[in-house]
This record gives structure tokens, sequence and C-alpha cells, in this order.
């Protein structure tokens, strides 16, 4: 995260515009990534994306800001970024998902800058929200109306998810009579940025198993109960269930995380995730999902951060790293409780097996999912 840190103290408005941004002239094609938040989804959809884009000798990226994850940024903020010299200077806007009235804006925009093409990138599908997803209870009719009028607005939409991407296209084509928005699939590939001066990866020497939950949604954590409260009553005091963020669950979500004595931890910034995650020292991770559009559109990125560190995964059959996951080989893939409890038993009695399928996993991601040159090609085909 050095870099990352490094550029966010750059880009700090307190910086004269020369300090900020390099407009040199050259004959590369321009990306301007608009004030993505530093959380995983700036990380994955802009920051990294930018920072392996200016490794390049024929595109150019500049972040206009990088914002703190607190809710509180808003578009006056955004905009006030766009000065006139990036917007002239670009030959891709990406703009993250917005929910407010921008059409003024980007008339603006395109004023200054005819040819310039607009960009948003949606990072999860907003038209099938979780009613326990946080965010939700912020996305009001209108806010959604506002973001479909958006949608039909850009020249291009990006996604990380490839039935997403199906799914936003007949939307875009059925909904918006005058869009001509093309929706373009974008993976969230692994960069070496984001793990940059990370401890050797770190294992548990304990006997007890480590298995570890990602800040599960309600409906998911309790799709598993059976399985957890199985695996306790099998294992006892052996197995350790761990869990990264505090679920926003009810009242049964919570008790079940007790009776299984589920060791908790606060989530952190996103700065330290990486090294959080890695500290955690799982043995085996879980990717619970229950079926619906929001799960299935979502981004594969929890596999992959697991694979970093050589922590064998054993995902839902309704959870998208299905999508990524050779079965049996980088990952586990699971659908009614008698074939989790199966899997997480078989794991937890064959650690040579567990190994192999960590280290094909770490492999594979590096190899097929990281920001290698035939992937960083594939992307920028887009932008040409």
């Amino acid at each position: 995260m050095r870099t990352i840190k490094e550029l966010k103290a750059k880009l700090n408005p307190k910086n004269g515009f020369q300090t900020r941004y390099n407009l040199e002239a050259d004959d590369k094609i321009h990306l301007l990534y608009v004030s993505p938040k530093m959380n995983a989804t700036g990380y994955y959809r802009m920051i990294a994306p930018a920072l392996e884009i200016n490794k390049t000798t024929t595109h150019k990226a500049i972040i206009t800001s990088i914002e703190n994850n607190d809710f509180s940024s808003n578009l006056t903020e955004m905009v006030h970024q766009l000065d006139e010299r990036l917007i002239t200077w670009a030959d891709y806007i990406i703009f993250p998902s917005l929910f407010a009235d921008v059409s003024y804006l980007f008339q603006a925009i395109k004023i200054l800058n005819p040819s310039v093409q607009l960009v948003m990138d949606v990072d999860r599908n907003y038209f099938a929200m979780l009613n326990e997803v946080t965010l939700s209870r912020k996305l009001t009719k209108e806010k959604l109306k506002h973001f479909e009028n958006n949608l039909g607005l850009m020249d291009i939409v990006t996604v990380g998810n490839r039935a997403h991407k199906n799914f936003l296209q007949r939307l875009i084509n059925d909904r918006l009579e005058k869009a001509n928005a093309i929706v373009q699939f974008i993976p969230s590939y692994i960069s070496r940025f984001g793990y940059e001066e990370m401890p050797a990866i770190q294992k548990n020497e304990q006997q007890q198993l480590r298995v570890g939950l990602l800040k599960p949604d309600e409906d998911s954590l309790l799709s598993l109960k059976e399985v957890f409260i199985q695996l306790k009553s099998s294992f006892k005091d052996k197995i350790q269930f761990v869990c990264l963020g505090k679920p926003h669950s009810s009242k049964e979500g919570t008790e079940l995380l007790k009776e299984i004595n589920c060791d908790i931890h606060n989530t952190v910034s996103f700065t330290d995730y990486f090294e959080k995650l890695n500290g955690l020292e799982l043995d085996i991770a879980v990717l619970p999902a229950k079926e619906g559009l929001y799960n299935r559109h979502k981004n594969y990125e929890l596999f992959y951060e697991f694979s970093v560190f050589g922590i064998p995964v054993i995902a839902s059959i309704h959870h998208p790293a299905k999508a990524v996951i050779k079965d049996g080989e980088t990952g586990l893939l699971a659908g009614e409780a008698p074939e989790w409890v199966s899997h997480l038993t078989e794991l937890a009695n064959d650690r040579e097996t567990l190994k192999q399928i960590a280290k094909n996993a770490l492999k594979s991601g590096w190899k097929y999912h990281s920001y290698s040159a035939s992937n960083l090609e594939s992307m920028l085909e887009i932008f040409i």
C-alpha cells in the first residue's frame, strides 16, 4: 500500500495543481479516474487499474483525488476536483456509480471536450440490493432513478461480473430508449500495489483449525447455521471460527455467533485490510451465499484475497466466486449442508489436501487473475 498512500497524500487538494497532476504532452490514450474512495471498490475498480495502466507505454491514467471512506463526500466535492484542464486532457473519464442528477455536469464536460468518452463503473447490482445491506437504506427510489438515468448518459459502463454485465445491458436497452451505453466486463484483478512491503504469509502454527468468515450478510450466515453447529459439536475446541467485521445480523444471527464461540474482529481501514487478513492466520475460509441476483452479480475479489494468502476457500454454489474456482483444484464448492460438512471435515482431517488446494489457488490467482501483460492488454482494448 506504500505507493497508494503516497499517491493519496500527493493528491491532497492543499497541494498545487502541478504537484498533483502531470499533464505533459504525449501521444498516449488518457484515462481520468474521478474521486475513488479508499475502500475495496475504489481500490479494485479505479486506484489499482490506474496505477497498473501507468506501467504501459500506450495509456496514461490520472486519479483526480482519493477520498476517505466516510460516506460524507458529496457530488460537490467530486465536481470540484474536475478541473477544466483535466477534462480537456482526458480521452475517457471514469466515474464511480452516481446517484444524483448530474446531467448538467455531463453536458458541461461534452462542451469542453466533445470527443471525450464518459464511463461509469458499477460495482454491484443496485437494483437488487438486500435489505440487510447498509447501503440499501440510503438508496431511495429517487436516487435509483437518477442512477438509472445516468447509466443512459454514459458511452461505456464497466462491471466486474459477467452475469451482471448481461443484466445491465438488457436493462439499459429495455428502459432507456435514447441510450447508447455499451456494458463492458472488466475483472477486479490482483495487483502487487496492494501488497507492497507486506510481511510473509502468516500460517497458523496451532493444532486448532481456524475457519474464517468475512462479514457475511445475515441470510448467508444463517444458511450455514446447521453446518457451523454440527462442526462445533464434532470438533469442539479443535476448531475456531473467526469473523472479520461484525455482520449486520438479527438476534438469531448474533446468537449463532455466540453459540459457535466465533472470534469476531472489528473492521479496519482498507489500507490495513490485507495485513489484517494475513494476521488472522486462517486455515480455511468459507464464502456462504443465498441464491439471488444481488449475490450472483457481486465481484469475485473475496476469493482472490484469500488465495493471495494461501487460504483454501469453500464457496457456496450461489457465490459469484463459483465462476473462477476450479472445484477440487483451486477451491471447493458446496450446496446443501451435508456437502459443506463433508468438505470442511475433509480439509480439517487431511492437511496435505488443504495445503495443495492453498498452493494451487495462490499460483492460479497470480497467474490468471492478476495484472499480467495479457490481462492488462485485454482491459485496455476497451479504451482505444
